[in-house]
């Protein structure tokens, strides 16, 4: 798509510019560092039916220093990788083919310079903006709709008589758009959002400023694992923000799960279960945060393998995104792309794939926040005009990392997506319909590129068995939603990629930490001493744990019987626990009696000790020996009672 202009105009431009004691910019001109900056820019310019429009550039400029500005606008892009060398820096080549400039400015307040520049068609009308008594305005060398496109922009600032240079875009209307793009923003919530929580906490305000505004928030658990378990005043702050970032019904979740999980190795070795429960984790953690659940589809920010999508669409996991990267042919390089598809060799998955130029675009920290917003929208607008009359919608899946990209980035790009005519913010789900597959001549099935494979030793599997068991054990004796959070976060990041010492060692550490949740049991072994066939065993139980427990006390022995069963529930909940358990001697000899201290489903033991339990009973020798005393104590009495009676009697 380009433009043919006329000779007569690029002589006049190069007039004007002559007039201006100004040449046009190239890359080889421009400073290693600005000594200024953009503060903001409008990214469209739509022009009237009188071919007239405007839009605002902010300048942040040196306080009286400046000798002059010039705007100049270049011919309408073409190619993506033009677009690529003005997000670069590298510009264009070519002349410009229009061009206004200020001499030391007489609008700027301070060292802000806020320019509104008019925009016109090669016939347009219309009064011209001013800087002062200057007059700045732009006039596009094409008549009504052909100047529809995405021009480069050179802001030129003349400091001290050094010259200084940055390129951006801007996007002109001039006809009716009748095929937006559907553009999918994701603000991605990783370690990040928590290890930088002012700058997540922002973007989270940011987020929830735009309630109307359809948003998915790809969610990793990892942070939210971190803020359940948080004693500190972050926490609340950081969780309410979240909270109100999801408080709109247009802002959607889904899970994000960490790129380490290795779901191919977990598939293959047995533990197919584990597969789903690394995805429903996220829902399980923003759910106790913020009372939020997450759709259906699965976010990957770092090419997954055809294996692993293979373990998901078994678990039930049909849709994914997925970077461009991980395609044997990037989609964003050609013209064959904004529809979902079908991964060859993996059954039952529609995937969408990112842009991976717009999501460097958008963490590129060193393009400011307002220019890079512009650029981003720009390339929106690019894209729509590279298909503009397609048949079906196409979709763009724009990651926004909420840890590290810049609040002034997202305000400018959302508030602006608003109402540009280019785009139609969505949520991911609509992208995902299966009727847009292989619309507008986009490939019906994409491949994979190659990925490592995962080894699992052999005591990497037993070690994982064993620690699933006892951590799901455990996990039905507790009700504290803390230590709930932190098993089940210790046993997913256990399930990595990586060599098989490396799963070793994330083994070890999780083993490590539930084994330091179970020392703390303990049954006390003291003997117990039964004085009748009937009685009450004193038994005392010991919890280290700060929370309270559930588990089942078994006493095994065949010599002793229980009344209320030999097999009791109890709730640990203080460090010592006595119990009186009744029970039933019908023997009247010593005994061992055994107690184990058990999780809900008996497949843990928590605790278990021997305890010896003394009998003292009565024999039959025993009674004989009793009575015949008691007869002679009676003899005894009775014959001192006589004695005395007969006293009284002489006297």
């Amino acid at each position: 798509m380009f433009h043919r202009f006329s000779t007569w105009w690029r002589a006049l431009s190069v007039v004007l510019l002559g007039l201006a004691t100004l040449t046009w910019p190239s890359p080889a001109q421009a400073e290693a560092t600005a000594d200024f900056s953009v503060i903001s820019q409008d990214a469209v310019a739509s022009l009237s039916n009188a071919g007239a429009s405007s839009f605002n550039l902010d300048l942040s400029i040196p306080n009286g220093a400046t000798n002059n500005v010039v705007l100049s606008a270049f011919p309408e892009l073409v190619y993506r990788s033009q677009v690529s060398a003005i997000i670069a820096g590298d510009g264009t080549t070519g002349a410009p083919v229009a061009s206004t400039g200020v001499i030391t400015p007489t609008c700027a307040t301070g060292s802000t310079l806020d320019l509104k520049i008019s925009l016109f068609s090669a016939l347009g009308t219309g009064a011209s903006h001013r800087c002062g008594s200057q007059p700045v305005h732009l006039r596009l060398p094409c008549h009504a709709a052909a100047c529809d496109g995405v021009y480069p922009l050179s802001i030129v600032v003349n400091i001290n008589n050094v010259r200084h240079i940055e390129w951006s875009l801007i996007a002109v209307r001039a006809s009716s758009v009748l095929n937006p793009l559907l553009v999918d923003f994701v603000p991605v919530v990783d370690p990040t959002a928590w290890s930088s929580p002012e700058l997540a906490e922002s973007n989270f305000a940011v987020i929830a400023k735009y309630s109307t505004m359809p948003l998915t928030l790809a969610v990793d658990y990892r942070p939210l694992s971190r803020a359940l378990l948080s004693s500190s005043g972050s926490k609340s702050k950081w969780s309410t923000a979240l909270s109100s970032a999801l408080k709109s019904p247009e802002h959607r979740a889904i899970a994000a799960p960490p790129s380490s999980v290795d779901f191919a190795g977990l598939a293959a070795n047995g533990f197919a279960s584990e597969v789903p429960r690394q995805i429903t984790l996220a829902s399980q953690f923003l759910q106790t945060l913020t009372g939020r659940s997450t759709d259906g589809p699965a976010y990957f920010a770092i090419p997954p393998s055809g294996a692993d999508l293979t373990a998901l669409s078994q678990a039930g996991i049909s849709r994914v995104v997925v970077p461009d990267g991980s395609l044997s042919v990037t989609p964003s390089t050609t013209l064959n792309w904004g529809a979902p598809f079908h991964l060859t060799g993996v059954a039952n998955v529609v995937a969408l794939a990112t842009d991976g130029e717009l999501t460097q675009l958008a963490q590129d920290a060193a393009i400011e926040p307002g220019r890079r917003a512009a650029m981003t929208l720009a390339t929106l607008a690019f894209l729509h005009f590279e298909l503009p009359n397609a048949s079906a919608v196409r979709t763009v899946v724009l990651p926004l990392n909420v840890g590290s990209d810049s609040p002034t980035y997202l305000n400018d790009l959302l508030g602006a997506s608003q109402s540009n005519p280019f785009i139609t913010p969505s949520t991911l789900t609509p992208s995902f319909n299966s009727s847009l597959v292989g619309t507008n001549e986009s490939p019906f099935e994409r491949d994979l590129s190659p990925q490592p494979v995962s080894v699992w030793s052999s005591s990497n599997v037993s070690d994982l068995k064993l620690l699933i068991q006892h951590t799901d054990s455990y996990l039905q004796a507790i009700a504290s939603t803390t230590q709930m959070v932190a098993l089940e976060t210790y046993l997913a990041v256990a399930e990595q990629k990586g060599s098989p010492t490396d799963r070793a060692s994330g083994l070890a550490l999780s083993s490590s930490y539930l084994a330091k949740q179970l020392a703390g049991f303990r049954i006390d072994n003291s003997t117990i001493t039964l004085t009748g066939s009937v009685t009450e065993l004193p038994i005392t139980l010991f919890s280290g744990a700060r929370y309270p427990v559930t588990v089942i006390l078994h006493l095994i022995t065949n010599r002793l019987t229980f009344p209320k069963g030999n097999v009791q529930p109890e709730t640990l909940s203080t460090p010592t626990t006595p119990l009186r358990i009744s029970a039933i001697d019908k023997s009247g000899d010593g005994l061992t009696l055994q107690l184990e201290l058990t999780t809900p489903d008996d497949s843990l033991i928590l605790a278990q000790a021997p305890v010896q339990v003394r009998v003292t009973g009565t024999s039959v020798v025993g009674y004989v020996l009793s009575a015949a005393s008691l007869l002679v104590l009676a003899w005894w009495w009775l014959r001192t009672y006589r004695r005395k009676s007969r006293g009284r009697h002489a006297r």
